[in-house]
């Protein structure tokens, strides 16, 4: 399957790579309260841009976390959700002290066991200098458990 996103050119940091979305055939309107949700417990989360590389980590996920950054925050809208068969592509716009940002996702995944997040941010104004980034998210499940 060919990327939809573009190369990153500046690194980001991690707290933006908690964004995540599914793939695809027959479109259909999904509501944000049908965002998909992770199993909870330890997740590997690996991030891959193209500026800092690739970054592999360990979090623990709840029930309560959002899957996208921004859903559900006050100064934050999500202004599409649609479905294409598997996937699923979830556009939110934040506004900022500075602005706005606009992160535009594609999911894939049981999220049970594996999810792929590929998100786009833009930045009006940009940021240092950086008018959009990448990132791809792979989620692994590890277990119930989450590490004290």
């Amino acid at each position: 399957m060919k990327s939809m996103m573009p190369r990153l050119r500046r690194a980001i940091p991690l707290a933006l790579a908690g964004a995540a979305i599914i793939a695809g055939g027959v479109a259909s309107s999904v509501c944000a309260d049908e965002l998909p949700v992770r199993r909870p417990g330890l997740w590997q989360l690996t991030t891959v841009a193209d500026t800092i590389g690739m970054k592999t980590f360990e979090t623990c996920i709840t029930a309560a976390d959002s899957i996208l950054t921004g859903v559900g925050q006050p100064n934050c809208t999500t202004s599409k959700v649609l479905r294409l068969g598997e996937e699923l592509y979830v556009d939110v716009e934040c506004k900022t002290e500075t602005g706005k940002q606009k992160t535009s996702t594609v999911l894939t995944g049981d999220f049970a066991t594996w999810y792929r997040a590929m998100s786009k941010m833009t930045f009006d104004p940009p940021e240092g200098g950086i008018p959009n980034m990448g990132v791809t998210v792979d989620g692994k499940y590890l277990g119930p458990q989450c590490k004290s």
